[in-house]
């Protein structure tokens, strides 16, 4: 949260259940949380009632450009398939300010599948996960300089699941 300014507008993606984004509305920050799960929002609208939580996908984001000072992805872009992230990784740059931040934390790891935890009940949820040379050379790719990044533990302390950690800003 030091990276984002003072009173910073930042956009939650994939705010699930409003967690993040009630954290960052309690600093101060102007907070926008998306997610594409009717349910998510609503109990995220219940948890947070400060923040604005919308109903969208992250794969069509329509919001005009130079819109946030950041963009908080956390644990929502390795939902995706691997083809599909660098037209988000585009649309995030479009729509932040310019010096504006982006967090990306994602599985460690190569390859897609679908995995079952204890999280999705046990349920199948798809994967793909990503090394930390690759996450950088995306983000690069599309125009961000990586400032921060790292392989990080689990913070629900899980073993054998690192995360790619990268904060990327807007030139």
């Amino acid at each position: 949260m030091k990276m984002f300014p003072a009173n910073a507008k930042v956009l939650d993606v994939g705010s699930a259940g409003g967690r993040d984004s009630k954290v960052f509305a309690r600093r101060g920050f102007q907070v926008v949380g998306i997610d594409a799960s009717d349910v998510f929002v609503k109990e995220a609208e219940k948890y947070s009632p400060r923040v604005k939580f919308l109903r969208k996908d992250l794969r069509s984001i329509t919001f005009p450009a130079y819109s946030f000072d950041g963009i908080w992805a956390n644990a929502v872009l390795m939902h995706l398939k691997r083809n599909e992230l660098a037209r988000v990784l585009k649309n995030f740059y479009r729509i932040l300010k310019s010096g504006g931040i982006v967090h990306v934390a994602v599985k460690q790891g190569r390859g897609s599948r679908l995995v079952k935890e204890i999280l999705s009940q046990d349920r199948g949820r798809f994967f793909t996960f990503f090394t930390k040379k690759e996450i950088e050379a995306l983000l690069c790719k599309v125009g961000f300089k990586i400032i921060y990044s790292a392989i990080a533990k689990d913070e629900l302390k899980r073993v054998n699941v690192p995360w790619v950690v990268v904060w990327g800003q807007k030139s």
